[in-house]
Order: C-alpha cells, then sequence, then structure tokens
C-alpha cells in the first residue's frame, strides 16, 4: 500500500499548505534550490551545503532531464513525507509498547521521554510471544538473540540488576 493512502484528509491538507509555504514567492509548483535556501533563511537555520540540497532535491531527476532546474514537484513531496510520517507512527507504537513495561521512576523524574526496563522483565515478554501462526511450531524470539539486539543498550544497577535503555535502543534502531 502506498504511503499517501494512510494519510488523513487532514494530513494532506496540512501538505499542500507546507508544500505552497515552501514552493514561496515563485509559485512554479515545484520545491527547489532556491526555495530550500529561502526557506532556511527566513526560519533562521543554518543553510545546508550544496551536496545537502542536491540530496535534498535528489528524487527531482525527471525536470533537470527536461532542462529545467532540479525541484520536488507536489506528488514527490507528498510521497516523501507521508514516508516519513509512517515512520514517525511506527516510532510511537513502538514507544508507546514499550513504555508498558517501564520501570517507576523517582518522583519529580520528568524525563518523559527516557524509558528504562528491567532488563529480564522485557526479555520474559519478547521471549514468550510466538512469532508465527498457530500451530507452526515454536517461533519465538530466543534469549541469546534478545541479548544480541540490546547489547550496548543495558547498564548495571549498584543492585546487581540490569536495566535496558529503551529510548536509547529506539533512537539507534527505528528510523
Amino acid at each position: 500500500m502506498s504511503a499517501l493512502n494512510t494519510l488523513t484528509g487532514g494530513q494532506k491538507a496540512q501538505l499542500r499548505n507546507a508544500f505552497t509555504l515552501i514552493d514561496g514567492e515563485s509559485r512554479d509548483s515545484l520545491i527547489t534550490k532556491l526555495d530550500l535556501v529561502k526557506l532556511y533563511t527566513t526560519l533562521g537555520l543554518k543553510i545546508p551545503t550544496d551536496e545537502e540540497l542536491a540530496s535534498m532535491l535528489s528524487l527531482a531527476s525527471d525536470n533537470s532531464e527536461q532542462g529545467k532546474e532540479p525541484g520536488l514537484n507536489f506528488t514527490q513531496f507528498s510521497n516523501i513525507m507521508a514516508k516519513e510520517l509512517s515512520k514517525l507512527e511506527d516510532r510511537t507504537t513502538i514507544y508507546k509498547a514499550l513504555k508498558v513495561f517501564e520501570n517507576e521512576k523517582a518522583v519529580g523524574d520528568n524525563r518523559y521521554d527516557d524509558i528504562e526496563i528491567e532488563l529480564e522483565k522485557i526479555k520474559d515478554a519478547c521471549c514468550t510471544v510466538q512469532l508465527g501462526e498457530i500451530g507452526s511450531g515454536d517461533h519465538r524470539l530466543s534469549r541469546s538473540k534478545f541479548d544480541e539486539m540490546v547489547a550496548g543498550f543495558v547498564k548495571g544497577q549498584m543492585d546487581g540488576r540490569q536495566i535496558f535503555q529503551a529510548s536509547k535502543w529506539i533512537e539507534a534502531y527505528i528510523d
């Protein structure tokens, strides 16, 4: 299924408004290098290098082959944004699922985005779930494979417990 099909009508309207805003005064129905430079300047952000700008516009090869300045049309822009939004939704879903296992935080700890989970608690949960069709055999995640997947994201506590740093794992592995 196309990522565009996952967008709501409101999201599509917001993308149209964003595209129009970025297209700027040229109103040529293309987001060009000049449009991006103006956007970054208006927002007070550091302007990307020529190579970075070219990379942003790399999907726009159709226009450069026709002798026009490379630029993203609305369809290309919408596809890129829809894919990025779906990644965000995937990340949010995983974040919420891991949050269920979160350790109790100390009073006054407002680092809402740092999820730390007792390692054995999350390992037990992940390694007992049947991943395949019912009746198709044992398709659970092995404890050793789980350990490989979380290596580098576990810290030891003074009391000997192992804590899985879920937020850092999400940042590293979920695009």
